[in-house]
């Protein structure tokens, strides 16, 4: 069985909501509880997104929490809720039980706005925090940083936060049929989700602009070699002319004919550098 270990001496196997906000934590809940909460996921919570409302609801739909898609599997059924999750779920369910604590009597309804309450506040949370993360890979790439991994890792952790919203959404247009109290949550969630596309589409924009820095470099290093080889071709071509070694080549036997030649060919050096820089390719 997969356990929470909260400190060196408790273990959370599972914990329990009474009606009257009473908590009770791996004692047995009997009858009595609104909400219990196990973590571990049984074999009949397997698909990522499920539903059926006969004869009692049971749904099934991703949370991106701790680094990870964990899937979150609720039983509601004869007024009660019964839910289970990965372990690393642990601090979002703390959260939702803090929440209502200060409640004197709780409903199934209560619950289930709480629980997508904490989850819209964790994911607003998650968004400013990737808007930050774009943010500073932005600023990078505009100061010539060239990296390819930091932009793997925010793009994979963008949309796997899309599509645990997506999972949110998906849950709650299942439920608020039978809880009205979820729709205006539903349409808060149907705005985060917009959001988080548009910040994909920032993610997709640094990555075109990271690539287009990257192909202004090489362009600039393969001009400067360019530069370089139109340079020494005329060079070239003047040594190997007196480097064919004929008999007969007048040229040979001038006594001027060594520092003129130097200077002909700095001189022609000179000329395509200046003529370079007029044209502002160097």
């Amino acid at each position: 069985m997969c356990v929470i270990i909260l400190s060196e001496k408790q273990v959370v196997e599972h914990v329990c909501i009474k009606s009257s906000g009473e908590i009770v934590r791996n004692n047995e809940c009997g009858q009595e509880f609104i909400w219990k909460h196990i973590y571990q996921i049984p074999k009949e919570c397997r698909p990522l997104f499920s539903f059926t409302a006969k004869p009692y609801i049971e749904l099934v739909f991703p949370i991106y929490y701790a680094g990870g898609l964990r899937k979150f599997c609720l039983i509601i059924k004869e007024n009660r809720i019964l839910s289970y999750s990965h372990e690393k779920l642990v601090d979002l369910v703390e959260e939702i039980i803090e929440s209502l604590r200060s409640r004197k009597e709780i409903s199934v309804e209560d619950i289930l706005v709480f629980l997508y309450k904490a989850l819209i506040s964790y994911y607003h949370r998650e968004l400013s925090n990737l808007d930050n993360s774009i943010e500073n890979f932005i600023n990078r790439v505009m100061r010539g940083e060239l990296f390819y991994e930091p932009i793997y890792r925010l793009y994979n952790r963008a949309s796997h936060l899309h599509r645990g919203v997506h999972g949110m959404i998906y849950s709650l247009q299942c439920l608020d049929r039978f809880y009205p109290d979820l729709k205006d949550l539903g349409d808060e969630a149907i705005m985060l989700e917009n959001m988080y596309s548009t910040s994909i589409d920032r993610i997709t924009q640094a990555f075109n602009l990271y690539y287009t820095l990257i192909s202004e470099k090489t362009n600039r290093v393969v001009t400067k070699l360019t530069i370089i080889s139109a340079i020494f071709l005329p060079l070239s071509l003047i040594a190997g002319i007196y480097g064919m070694n004929f008999r007969y080549m007048p040229e040979l036997q001038h006594p001027l004919a060594y520092p003129i030649t130097l200077s002909a060919m700095t001189i022609i050096a000179i000329g395509e550098l200046l003529y370079f820089k007029i044209k502002k390719w160097i």
